[in-house]
């Protein structure tokens, strides 16, 4: 159950980065990200954020945030000590960020973090000072479902030939040693030069030893219902499995553009009875639901980590996900989980599972002592310490 490969060790505290930031000049901060937690389709990428930013200004570091406008929500806002900035559409946000930033829109800025969310903001262009980019994911091979046709193009050519150039002298933080290994050989980026700090797991996820698993066998999944989560497969997977397991129960939580596409899947296969497609739901429901569920379900084709994993193991959940990069490190094979191949294989390792009292019960006592390894003030640190060090190697 050994994680420590997943962290940097050499990172100190986060106490410890933000007085390092200090000596460095770095005590206001700007973030450009494309989308707010606000932002009807926000998702797991803006969670990450919000978790991060809160806790540099809880540890004495100024941030502003800058993002696209959000449908009906006001322009300017503070969320956790964080001064949020919302203008532009989609892909207005991308010079308009930038012009925020040169124009002091977002007050004094030491440093930039630069966000990527498949298209990055094209930072060391504008900004010259102190930077750091996340990359949550290579999007190579989704570009087609995310963008239209001449977008999705630029998108592909960017990731695959812009980054490496134009980020040479940069700081990469990704999610994890799976995702660093695809985007070196993906993206061309030296493996070296990519740091890696796994999410963390908020302290509202856990047991509950009043909260029992349900009577019946049950699978929750849960995320944005775009194509790279795959919650279509999941459907098909879950009526194999409910032909093996007639008294299955269900539940995928979540919004986004599929949404409504594969509930109507779910009525034409007369599945609505006994899988619930609820859509958004507190965290609070959320950790309801990870509690009683037997196992998680994680279908996507593409992570860069996918919290859902680390939330319902918290919660005393394993989880049954797709062999893939972020997957691979969120999921200790046959030790917190299982990692399959394919939606066939995803089936029969839930009909497996659900039919294995012992085995579930393992996996599920594995995955929530390895949860409690990963923390927000580790990803925190990581980050902010890797804009330390461009901020060292200006001044040296």
């Amino acid at each position: 159950m050994d994680s420590s490969n997943l962290f940097d060790q050499k990172t100190p505290s986060l106490a410890a980065v933000v007085e390092r930031a200090g000596q460095l000049g770095l005590r206001q901060v700007a973030v450009v990200a494309w989308r707010d937690l606000d932002a009807p389709d926000a998702g797991g990428a803006e969670v990450h954020l919000t978790e991060v930013t809160r806790r540099w200004v809880e540890a004495g570091l100024g941030v502003s945030l800058r993002t696209a406008a959000v449908p009906e929500g006001p322009a300017t806002l503070t969320r956790n000590g964080v001064k949020v900035h919302r203008r532009g559409g989609r892909v207005s946000i991308f010079p308009g960020a930038a012009l925020g930033v040169l124009r002091g829109h977002l007050g004094a800025a030491d440093g930039v973090v630069d966000v990527f969310q498949g298209m990055p903001f094209l930072s060391p262009l504008w900004a010259h000072r102190p930077r750091v980019g996340i990359i949550h994911h290579c999007h190579m091979g989704t570009w087609g479902d995310l963008a239209p046709p001449g977008l999705a193009q630029l998108g592909y050519l960017i990731e695959r030939f812009g980054v490496r150039v134009l980020y040479r002298k940069t700081p990469l933080v990704t999610l994890s040693p799976s995702s660093a290994e695809e985007i070196s050989i993906r993206m061309g980026i030296k493996r070296s030069r990519l740091r890696v700090g796994p999410v963390g797991v908020a302290e509202d996820f856990c047991l509950n030893e009043s909260v029992e698993k349900s009577l019946y066998p049950s699978v929750v999944a849960g995320g944005r219902f775009m194509p790279p989560k795959a919650f279509d497969r999941l459907v098909d997977v879950l009526v194999r499995v409910r032909q093996e397991i007639p008294e299955l129960r269900a539940t995928i939580f979540g919004d986004g553009p599929e949404h409504e596409a594969i509930a109507a899947e779910v009525k034409a296969q007369k599945a609505d009875d006994w899988l619930q497609m609820p859509g958004f739901v507190s965290s609070e429901e959320k950790i309801r639901l990870y509690r009683q569920a037997w196992v998680l379900a994680a279908p996507s084709r593409r992570e860069g980590w996918n919290m859902t994993i680390t939330e319902a193991a918290a919660c005393g959940t394993p989880a049954i996900a797709t062999d893939i990069p972020g997957h691979t490190d969120a999921v200790m094979n046959e030790e917190t989980g299982v990692l399959v191949s394919d939606g066939p294989a995803m089936a029969e390792a839930l009909i497996q599972i659900l039919n294995d009292d012992q085995r579930r019960r393992t996996l599920a006592v594995t995955a929530g002592e390895r949860s409690k390894q990963f923390r927000w003030d580790h990803t925190a640190a990581v980050i902010l310490n890797a804009l330390c060090d461009d901020a060292q190697r200006r001044k040296s």
